[in-house]
C-alpha cells in the first residue's frame, strides 16, 4: 500500500536523476571538460632570445632580443620578458624600441609591446635625436610601423610633442601622427 501511494513520486524522482546524469555527462559537458584541460603552457622557451630579420640583400633589417622567450602552442604565441628591437635603416642610426614585456604574434608580423615603451634614435648628419615614451605599442616590423591608443610623448632636441593616441612610420622621413590632446613647445634657437 504504502508502494503504490508514493509510486508516481518514486518514478519522478528516478526520472529527475536520470536526467541529471544525462545533463551532467552529455557530449557538451564533455567538450567542456576538454576545452578545459587544455593548458596554457610553454611548449618551448630561450633565455637570451634572439631573432635577426633580413631583408632582401641578406643585410640584417631588424633584430630583436629578450632576456626570456616562452612559446605557447594553445594560442601560437611567444611572451617575451624585457624585448629589444632594434631597426637598421642603412647608414642612418637604428631606432631602438624596448618595453618590460611583449608579445609576439600573427605568425611573427606582430609585435606587441606591453607596459611602458622607450623608443631612440640617435641624432647624425641630417637626421635629429628622437626619443619617444609611450606605453602599450603594437608594431608591425614589415611595415616599419608602430601605433598605440595610450599617451605618447616625442622629444627632439628642445621640441616636445604629446597627445593620445599615436601612429608612427620609423622610416626616412620619420611620420608620426597624435590623434588626440596634442600639446607641444618648440623652441627657437
Amino acid at each position: 500500500m504504502f508502494a503504490q501511494q508514493y509510486k508516481g513520486a518514486i518514478l519522478l524522482l528516478l526520472v529527475f536523476l536520470f536526467s541529471m546524469w544525462a545533463v551532467n555527462n552529455g557530449p557538451e559537458q564533455n567538450l567542456a571538460k576538454k576545452l578545459a584541460q587544455v593548458e596554457h603552457r610553454a611548449d618551448h622557451f630561450a633565455v637570451s632570445y634572439s631573432k635577426i630579420m633580413l631583408d632582401e640583400s641578406g643585410q640584417p633589417k631588424n633584430k630583436l632580443y629578450a632576456d626570456f622567450a616562452a612559446h605557447y602552442s594553445d594560442s601560437d604565441e611567444t611572451e617575451l620578458t624585457s624585448p629589444l628591437l632594434t631597426v637598421n635603416k642603412g647608414d642612418l642610426p637604428p631606432w631602438i624600441i624596448r618595453s618590460k614585456s611583449g608579445v609576439i604574434a600573427d605568425n611573427g608580423r606582430t609585435l606587441f609591446m606591453n607596459g611602458q615603451v622607450n623608443i631612440d634614435r640617435a641624432g647624425a648628419e641630417n637626421v635629429r635625436e628622437v626619443k619617444i615614451k609611450t606605453s602599450n605599442l603594437h608594431i608591425q616590423p614589415k611595415r616599419n610601423y608602430a601605433e598605440t591608443a595610450e599617451w605618447a610623448e616625442l622629444i627632439s632636441g628642445l621640441d616636445t610633442i604629446s597627445g593620445v593616441g599615436m601612429k608612427l612610420f620609423y622610416q626616412d622621413p620619420l611620420y608620426i601622427e597624435l590623434l588626440a590632446n596634442i600639446k607641444g613647445r618648440h623652441v627657437y634657437e
